[in-house]
């Protein structure tokens, strides 16, 4: 995997996750794919040795941008990258745009990060869609701001719906199309809620981002499926959770 650098332009806060801007290096992303990023200068320290996943939350005239918890190591560093960083891009298999609307677009958490790209494809297409956005509390669901006329739903009611994002969206049956993407039990039930054809991007762990190393795999009815190559885009009737 080949590995370009990227001047990040500007790096700052939206609902208690970081928004990190930067130059994109490679061929335009499709909604739903995503980056394996690493800080600059990887090869003098290999600190950390793993590059890290990042869904990319939007693209526009060649500027890229991911939103990200900082969880550990990797983000952190990333979240205060001064000297730019490294990507490989776009990977993955997105989401695929039919048809006509309306849709409805779910969430969950950083899960969001790849619904804004998809939102602003669906808009310049003309599709009508709705976005659900569900958060654990107020600070956190600050973060729709980056999506407007969205439909927030928090788990202790301190902004808009009480409850989960599935709460907020209601019947999900009358929507042409659904995408969606969040932890696996929330997909999972918005796969019982839409039907088969439900499309779902899975967040797992990712070693090398190009199916090589296997530790992405999630089980499918065709066995396990590598969600850094066959995904992380899946049918809801092709998981088998």
């Amino acid at each position: 995997m080949r590995f370009f650098p990227a001047a990040i332009e500007r790096i700052g806060a939206l609902g208690g996750y970081v928004l990190l801007s930067y130059r994109w290096p490679g061929d335009p992303p499709e909604p739903g794919q995503f980056v394996m990023a690493r800080p600059a200068g990887w090869g003098l320290h290999m600190d950390p040795f793993l590059a890290r996943p990042f869904s990319v939350y939007d693209y526009e005239d060649g500027m890229a941008s991911l939103l990200f918890e900082v969880r550990g190591r990797g983000t952190a560093l990333l979240a205060r990258s001064s000297d730019g960083m490294e990507v490989s891009a776009p990977l993955g298999r997105g989401f695929s745009v039919r048809g006509k609307g309306p849709v409805a677009l779910l969430g969950g958490g950083v899960g969001m990060a790849p619904l804004r790209l998809l939102s602003r494809r669906l808009r310049e297409e003309g599709v009508e869609h709705a976005v659900f956005l569900g958060f654990a509390d107020a600070v956190s669901a600050g973060a729709a701001r980056g999506f407007p006329g969205a439909v927030v739903a928090t788990m202790d009611g301190s902004a808009g719906v009480r409850g989960t994002v599935l709460d907020a969206a209601g019947d999900l049956r009358r929507y042409r199309a659904v995408y969606a993407c969040g932890p696996n039990p929330m997909l999972a039930a918005v796969g019982r809620a839409a039907g088969p054809g439900a499309q779902l991007s899975v967040e797992e762990r990712m070693g090398c981002g190009n199916g090589s190393c296997n530790g992405c795999v999630v089980p499918t009815r065709r066995g396990y499926l590598r969600s850094c190559v066959e995904g992380p885009v899946f049918e809801a009737g092709v998981l088998a959770w």
